[in-house]
């Protein structure tokens, strides 16, 4: 009798299709959080801002105005990842696997999107499973967050079920100047985005990305976003 994979009650059941991790990624100013939530919204599947899933380590340096290193961010990374698969986990649970069906709009499966800027290819990698990585330990994990506890096991990588796709949100860096200056404040915000595109590793080309023109309405800029999702997955 063949045995149940160690790792197997850490996201949906088997027999289950895949559960699907949407990254909503770009540089500052570029509308990542609102793509997001809009793109959730539209398929009925949670959303989580990536940020709030920082390690207490790393929360505890970017309050002394350190500098996070990829050190850092390694296991930043994996606990979104792992994160996002106990939120599908929990999802199926709740619904019993029965999701808004893909003639509805939805997925017809277990989803979620979460905003992270994964500037570098290497970052976006993590993302999908194909560098390993651990999560943060127990000790690390984010102080209040409701899903990454150790209760949900999400100090233990996520695994190979979960399939990563990418919505990069693109857009001129006059664009993104502008935006920016608006909400924080011209001379620190062209420092910090000027900081992001020259560390941005633009993933056109690379599989499971659909690059999204941001210079347009929110609500064109959601359904576009939605509808390139829907593409990757095959249900356009």
């Amino acid at each position: 009798m063949a045995q149940t994979p160690p790792d197997a009650e850490l996201t949906v059941p088997q027999n289950a299709q895949n559960p699907v991790l949407i990254i909503v990624m770009g540089p500052a100013s570029c509308g990542k959080s609102t793509v997001g939530q809009d793109v959730a919204a539209s398929l009925s599947i949670p959303f989580i801002d990536g940020d709030s899933l920082h390690p207490s380590s790393n929360i505890e340096k970017m309050s002394h105005g350190i500098p996070l290193t990829d050190d850092d961010r390694l296991p930043w990374l994996a606990l979104i990842r792992s994160t996002g698969e106990r939120v599908c986990k929990e999802e199926y649970e709740k619904c019993d696997g029965k999701f808004k069906s893909v003639k509805e709009g939805g997925l017809g499966r277990a989803g979620v999107v979460i905003a992270c800027s994964a500037l570098r290819k290497w970052y976006r990698d993590i993302l999908r499973g194909e560098v390993e990585a651990n999560p943060p330990p127990v000790g690390d994990l984010p102080p209040s967050h409701p899903t990454a506890t150790e209760e949900l096991q999400v100090q233990h990588a996520a695994t190979s079920s979960l399939q990563t796709l990418f919505v990069y949100c693109q857009g001129t860096a006059e664009l993104l100047q502008s935006r920016i200056a608006a909400r924080k404040g011209h001379f620190m915000g062209s420092q910090m985005l000027a900081s992001q595109l020259a560390t941005l590793e633009d993933p056109s080309g690379e599989k499971d990305v659909a690059a999204v023109n941001i210079d347009g309405s929110r609500e064109k800029v959601g359904e576009n976003a939605v509808k390139g999702v829907r593409a990757l997955l095959g249900l356009a």
